[in-house]
């Protein structure tokens, strides 16, 4: 009877235990080594591990396949132990080994299926694995999957398989959304290959229709990584490509439809992303016209600005027209100006030729006087200050007035506007001639 086999590993049943029969590991030399992939370790990884390797030696060897008829063995898992052995007998390269469990793998679809499940199943028990190195590794099982089994390979299926073979189950849209990575421009995938952005940033850049944009993107999020360390900081970053996109997009409908309207002999200014170059050109007055031009009938230089949503305003293309009517705007505000100015000036002779009676005191006190500072010498309440404070002030006397004028023109001189501060003559002259406390208001001659 022969024994049961899993993966071509003979089982020994002894008792109840189940004994597994596995190749034996063995020392195999670094340059008889060859991975067929390139690799997307960092050198910081390279270096981490390979001062792993010199405290505590290999703990486990790497998987390769058996060597081929030039002595050549192919790398299968296990690449950063490799890479860090090499960094570390980087000096003295000649006769260094590493520590191999060597497997046979076959040579067809199975076989390479086979060897992307162990290198998926490594990454994700050894290490934390970059987005976009676990998106690869399920493109290139996918495209296996969809080689061997045709149309009826679906992302279920993958997930599924997945599942089966590294016993992590992942969901069809996370899945979907790995592969999904892979669409993404070169440059932009060197930049996920970095372990401090998730597959969310990922989705995010790929938001980015615009490959040259998305390039761009994801340039400015690898220089400045402690900017952009969460999904929300990415995706904010995004959104202003994405915003830039929608204007260009605009843009190239307004030009076409721009060029509709140059083919029935129209002047077209297209407003969208206009330089500012352009809007000195044309001097623009949004909706207006000079009345020149309205007046001419089939005016050559009137033309049409195509902004927003294909909204058309008229404007005229000579930059002489709204010079001229700018000038005439100019000439029209200066004169109202100085009619106002004239009509000012004989309300202030109004003013100053008015007799002096309590009327004018009391406007002077609730004009000189902050209203809440009044509320407190009046005795009136903050509710409705304003009216109130009005009623207590008619009630004043011209007297009553003209000394809480001359009570506020004495504080202003001690401790009011900046202009007084520096004046150290006044100061000692009103503290001299009121008997004031000197150490109070003259604290910077102390």
């Amino acid at each position: 009877m022969s024994e049961p086999e899993i993966n071509g590993k003979s089982l020994r049943k002894r008792g109840r235990v189940v004994v597994v029969d596995r190749p034996a590991d063995v020392e195999v030399p670094l340059e008889s080594i060859a991975w067929p992939d390139t690799t997307d370790i960092t050198e910081e990884q390279i270096k981490n591990m390979a001062a792993s390797l010199l405290t505590t030696g290999q703990i486990e060897p790497i998987v390769i396949s058996q060597a081929d008829k030039k002595g050549v063995h192919r790398g299968v898992v296990g690449r950063l132990r490799y890479e860090a052995m090499k960094y570390r007998w980087r000096n003295e390269p000649e006769g260094k080994t590493i520590l191999c469990r060597v497997r046979r793998f076959k040579d067809d679809v199975d076989g390479q299926i086979e060897v992307k499940t162990w290198q998926l199943v490594e990454n994700k028990h050894r290490r934390e694995v970059p987005a976009m190195q676990q998106a690869r590794q399920y493109r290139e099982l996918y495209d296996l999957l969809r080689q061997k089994y045709g149309e009826e390979a679906t992302i279920n299926t993958l997930a599924m398989q997945i599942e089966e073979l590294t016993g992590n189950k992942e969901s069809r849209p996370t899945v979907q959304h790995y592969l999904s990575l892979t669409k993404l421009e070169p440059k932009t995938q060197q930049v996920l290959t970095g372990e401090h952005l998730s597959l969310r940033a990922g989705l995010e850049l790929l938001r980015i229709e615009n490959p040259t944009k998305q390039v761009k993107a994801a340039g400015e999020i690898e220089k400045r990584p402690d900017q952009y360390r969460t999904v929300r900081d990415v995706k904010w970053h995004v959104e202003s490509f994405i915003e830039e996109e929608r204007r260009d997009h605009q843009k190239q409908r307004l030009e076409k439809r721009a060029e509709q309207l140059r083919k029935e002999d129209k002047i077209v200014i297209v407003d969208a992303g206009m330089s500012y170059e352009q809007r000195n050109k044309y001097e623009i007055f949004y909706g207006e016209v000079p009345e020149q031009c309205k007046t001419g009938a089939g005016c050559p230089k009137l033309g049409i600005l195509l902004s927003g949503n294909f909204q058309q305003k008229p404007m005229c293309t000579d930059k002489k027209c709204y010079e001229s009517m700018q000038q005439k705007q100019s000439q029209k505000q200066s004169r109202v100006h100085r009619e106002d100015e004239k009509k000012i000036e004989e309300e202030r002779a109004k003013v100053y030729s008015m007799p002096l009676d309590e009327r004018h005191w009391r406007l002077a006190v609730l004009g000189l006087i902050d209203t809440w500072q009044l509320t407190q010498i009046l005795g009136v309440e903050r509710q409705r200050a304003d009216d109130a404070v009005w009623t207590a002030i008619c009630k004043l006397s011209q007297e009553e007035c003209q000394k809480l004028l001359l009570r506020k023109a004495v504080e202003e001189v001690l401790t009011g506007p900046a202009s007084w501060q520096t004046d150290k003559t006044v100061k000692q002259w009103v503290v001299k001639e009121f008997g004031l406390t000197p150490s109070l208001f003259l604290k910077e001659e102390d």
